[in-house]
């Protein structure tokens, strides 16, 4: 009889996704042994199964473990979102010095080979972890005179680069991060805007070798007091769940010599200096794709995707007011054609630049789109945003009155019917991760072009202070708000929804 093949699974998704993995197994076939985090203590009981906390390494003790005693032939880690694995990867791959195994990734239960990885050598990682220990005996001998703290910025996604960096430096305003001294690199040395990334690195302690710190500071179990947990690695969003960022100034400026640039980049695009300006954004299928070509979850994030067409009349109404208006962006799908002297398509002029692309989300007069990667720009500038088709309407930016958002509508295949805000906090679904939408019972609709017409309207208004609330608007806003609860994810509620979109369906969602 064939001998049966010896699985370790490496769950770092979502439990539902690591148990619907687990009963695609042939069991006839396979032994396995899972491996997933603490948090899932006492959910798998029919399995063998050991559980981690912390960041994996080639010897974090739970792995190590497992290797010895199970010896898998196959490891698969399955993960929710791309970007949840690379370092399980790592330390997987440091195992095939001694033993034959191979290494598959379950993206969403996609199960596919590792690509493009390289095995770690094996003295080069005896000597690393030597000159960890050293570099961790001497942040422990220092640590009576100052704390030296080591942290990571995630910055292949420019929503991340510009969030994390504002609120450590928010918090730093505040006194929070006082007598350490705090050491960051770019994650991977993957960089989403350079010009921001040197901005950054200008108010903070930024080098690529810092990463070593870090390693040791993990992989010696001095997390607790030595790691800097940025705003994305305390919870699934990026988000300002505290409203730190209304709390203090700005701590990124564009200087007299940037500003005559970007007035020059303006005069390139063919626009008038002059003129007032507002950005539009809508993200599509093509960016992440192009960005992440190996394993991006853009299955999982289409959710978040909208038609750029239906900008259309509320662009047409803008340049009627004489605002110079460009569609932003970088990998776009198709272009938002519109012929007129003050607008352009600048994602697909062919001039757009790390530069321009700070420059336009920092000076403009608002910012219109979805809450993705470049409106976060914006919000660092305190620049007034219309968020725009947002998934889930618990993770709005709540924190500014200057701000203004409108949210898809969510509605259940099975019951034929749209949700209430208050089913939707309820039943948690107001705080699901997107991968978790790709195979629910929940159809998210987009926002019309009348509703994102009305919501620019009434964001312009808001910009000029012509903006006046009726009775009932005040009235469908508090109780709009009054769905919702003090979280973790939100402190107050303070951004308006759109008059025009809460009255239009507050019979289906209040």
């Amino acid at each position: 009889m064939k001998k049966k093949k010896r699985v370790l699974i490496i769950g770092t998704a979502p439990q539902y996704l690591i148990s619907e993995f687990i009963s695609q197994v042939d069991r006839s076939k396979t032994y396995i042994h899972l491996l997933v985090p603490e948090r899932d203590i006492n959910v798998y009981p029919q399995e063998d199964v050991s559980y981690f906390s912390g960041n994996f390494h080639p010897f974090f003790r739970p792995l190590l473990k497992s290797m010895i005693t199970f010896r898998p032939d196959e490891v698969v880690v399955v993960c929710g979102m791309t970007y949840d694995h690379d370092n399980v990867v790592n330390a997987v791959l440091y195992y095939t010095n001694f033993k034959k195994m191979n290494i598959k990734i379950a993206v969403r239960n996609q199960l596919e080979d590792l690509k493009g990885s390289t095995r770690p050598a094996l003295l080069k990682e005896f000597l690393k972890w030597a000159g960890l220990a050293a570099l961790a005996l001497l942040i422990k001998v220092l640590s009576p005179v100052i704390t030296i703290r080591a942290g990571e910025i995630f910055s292949s996604r420019l929503g991340h680069l510009a969030m994390e960096s504002e609120i450590y430096l928010c918090e730093a305003e505040l006194g929070r991060h006082s007598k350490c001294l705090d050491l960051f690199y770019f994650k991977d040395n993957e960089i989403s805007n350079a010009t921001l990334a040197r901005m950054i690195s200008q108010k903070m302690h930024i080098n690529r070798k810092f990463k070593y710190v870090l390693d040791a500071v993990r992989r010696f179990n001095m997390a607790g007091r030595h790691e800097v947990l940025l705003n994305t690695r305390k919870m699934a969003f990026v988000r300002d769940s505290e409203c730190i960022i209304q709390q203090t100034d700005n701590h990124f400026k564009i200087s007299q010599e940037q500003e005559q640039k970007g007035l020059n980049g303006l005069k390139e695009l063919g626009l008038s200096p002059q003129h007032p300006r507002v950005c539009i954004f809508g993200r599509d299928s093509v960016y992440l794709r192009g960005a992440v070509p190996t394993y991006n979850d853009e299955d999982m994030q289409k959710v978040r995707n909208m038609d750029i067409e239906t900008f259309t009349p509320a662009v047409k109404y803008l340049l009627d007011k004489e605002y110079n208006v460009l569609r932003m962006g970088s990998i776009v799908k198709k272009p938002l054609l519109i012929d007129h002297p003050n607008y352009i398509d600048y994602a697909c002029s062919g001039k757009r630049s790390d530069f321009m692309d700070i420059y336009l989300g920092a000076t403009c007069r608002f910012f219109v789109g979805i809450q993705s990667g470049l409106i976060h720009i914006p919000m660092i500038f305190r620049i007034p945003c219309l968020s725009l088709n947002v998934v889930r309407p618990e993770i709005i930016h709540f924190c500014s009155p200057e701000d203004l958002a409108i949210f898809k509508l969510m509605r259940s295949k099975s019951e034929n019917r749209i949700l209430k805000i208050s089913e939707i906090i309820e039943t948690g679904i107001s705080r699901w991760r997107v991968e978790e939408f790709a195979d629910s019972d929940i159809e998210l609709i987009d926002n019309t072009e009348d509703e994102i017409l009305e919501a620019v309207k009434e964001m312009q208004s808001r910009v000029q202070g012509t903006w006046s609330s009726t009775k009932e608007d005040r009235e469908l806003l508090h109780k709009f708000h009054s769905c919702f609860n003090v979280s973790k994810y939100n402190s107050k509620y303070v951004t308006p929804i759109s008059s025009y979109f809460l009255k239009k369906h507050a019979h289906e969602i209040l």
